[in-house]
């Protein structure tokens, strides 16, 4: 991880550096009589008017400084930085990450600085129960930025600046791999022309940040983590530490990943959930198909072969992947959800046994805990530290179980946490993720071995008081004996 330099001392003034205020107009008050939500103004001054003021206050009538909540207020971020140097990558990276973990984080983007129109559907976006808003502008010149600051002074909202540099050998980088992008939406323009153009024109207007100005974090953006680093100066608070976090790591342009659930084991023949059953049969031929996809015996020359191989410590996992050749690690952080008491257990054996806790969990599956095992919430938490990893690296190879990969493919589609429980990983299947501008796709490829069904949709009748028949309507189905035996039974 690139170093971070942190500081919340005062900077003083040099000589000719330009002191900005917060509020140009000391005369003026902030509104005693308004309503609030989500600390947002709903006095006399509409919206618009409200974002473009340039002379507003916090000031009450004892002359004390109104404050934003630092646990509740909201927070805009704006993003600072001449053309092609990763502002809009890094920008929705971070929106992504603050949404994956449970925050509502949006990305305004705006051509240069932001508008009135801008600051008023940030507005709405706050009164909505959002609480992170970044404007992807440049917003090259003091001024455009104290409209902003002044913005958030009036609402009393948190704010945070991001200002992005790069070397040379980083933007012609950053300019070829734009230009590319730009290249297949439209074939008609001359992209490095208008970037190169662009640069050139912006450049003489940009004012770099000074510490005078807000909380500001400084990336020198770089692919390369020995060049890649970042300074903070007064960031302060669970979100603004965590955008920090996600800013130390360089941002990789093009990335590529696999991931896979393990073969079929004998715990998924019978449903039974957790534990550490090996392969069935069909899982084994599901492991082989598997290496010939990615590089293993009897693959295609030009097939994929990751750089990285990383499992669960279960032997299912690590069975699944024995024939693919590559580094590999096993990693506890890919283990599967901990069950608890109800580990190596049946759907069915859990309604009998502990009905109430199989409803329970029905009734919200995001935040429902096993007694003496582990939630979703609890997962997504133990999963941060892998996906921050894999944005790091390119042509990784992850084989995992369920509810883990569930959590994981959560971040690259973009899933809300109430939601990532009922996302659909399938045994037999390899999902590939690839980074395209700043989103990613993902491509299923089922490699038709045969395999029990293991999802789960929701029940609509989740109540402690249902009948068997009604807690147990969407089980899938399975054997009742291991698969083996099933087998020898009928040849």
């Amino acid at each position: 991880m690139a170093p971070i330099a942190t500081t919340n001392e005062p900077k003083m003034a040099h000589a000719g550096e330009e002191t900005l205020t917060r509020h140009a107009d000391a005369k003026q008050h902030y509104y005693p009589a308004t309503n609030r939500k989500n600390g947002i103004n709903e006095g006399p001054r509409d919206g618009a008017a409200m974002a473009a003021s340039q002379a507003t206050t916090l000031a009450t009538a004892s002359g004390n400084t109104v404050q934003p909540c630092p646990l509740r207020a909201p927070l805009v971020v704006t993003v600072v930085g001449l053309p092609c140097r990763g502002k809009s990558l890094a920008a929705h990276k971070v929106a992504r990450h603050l949404s994956w973990r449970g925050e509502s984080a949006k990305v305004f983007t705006v051509e240069e600085n932001a508008t009135d129109e801008t600051l008023l559907e940030i507005s709405l976006f706050f009164k909505e129960g959002n609480n992170v808003a970044i404007i992807d502008g440049m917003h090259l010149s003091r001024a455009s930025r104290q409209a902003v600051a002044n913005f958030c002074c009036d609402a009393v909202f948190h704010h945070l600046l991001i200002e992005f540099t790069c070397n040379e050998k980083c933007l012609l980088e950053n300019v070829a791999d734009t230009v590319r992008f730009y290249r297949k939406l439209d074939q008609n323009t001359d992209w490095e022309r208008r970037f190169r153009e662009s640069n050139g024109h912006h450049t003489p207007q940009f004012e770099p940040c000074s510490a005078l100005e807000g909380p500001l974090i400084s990336v020198n953006n770089s692919e390369d983590p020995m060049y890649h680093s970042v300074t903070a100066r007064g960031v302060r608070g669970a979100i603004q530490t965590d955008i920090l976090g996600v800013l130390a790591s360089p941002v990789i342009r093009q990335q590529t990943f696999y991931f896979s659930r393990h073969g079929e084991s004998e715990y998924n023949v019978l449903g039974r959930i957790g534990g550490d059953a090996d392969l069935s049969p069909r899982g084994m031929k599901y492991a082989d198909r598997l290496a010939r996809q990615l590089g293993g015996p009897g693959s295609a020359p030009d097939c994929p072969r990751p750089k990285l191989i990383w499992t669960s410590e279960l032997q299912r996992t690590i069975h699944t992947v024995q024939n693919i050749p590559g580094p590999r690690a096993a990693i506890k952080d890919l283990n599967e959800i901990n069950a608890g008491i109800c580990e190596g257990l049946t759907y069915e054996e859990i309604q009998e046994r502990f009905p109430q806790e199989f409803a329970w969990r029905d009734q919200d599956k995001f935040k429902y805990r096993y007694p003496h095992g582990e939630s979703y919430l609890d997962l997504l938490q133990r999963v941060d530290s892998v996906v921050q990893a894999l944005l790091t690296n390119t042509d990784v190879l992850v084989v995992s179980h369920q509810a883990v990969l569930r959590c994981i493919m959560a971040y690259f589609k973009g899933v809300k946490p109430d939601d990532v429980p009922y996302i659909n990983v399938p045994l037999h299947t390899l999902l590939m993720v690839r980074s395209y501008g700043y989103d990613f796709v993902v491509e299923t490829v089922p490699l038709k071995v045969e395999c029990v069904d293991t999802y789960r949709i929701q029940p609509k009748n989740c109540s402690t008081s249902r009948t068997t028949a009604d807690a147990l309507t969407t089980v899938p189905a399975h054997f009742d004996a291991p698969l083996t035996q099933q087998m020898s039974t009928i040849s």
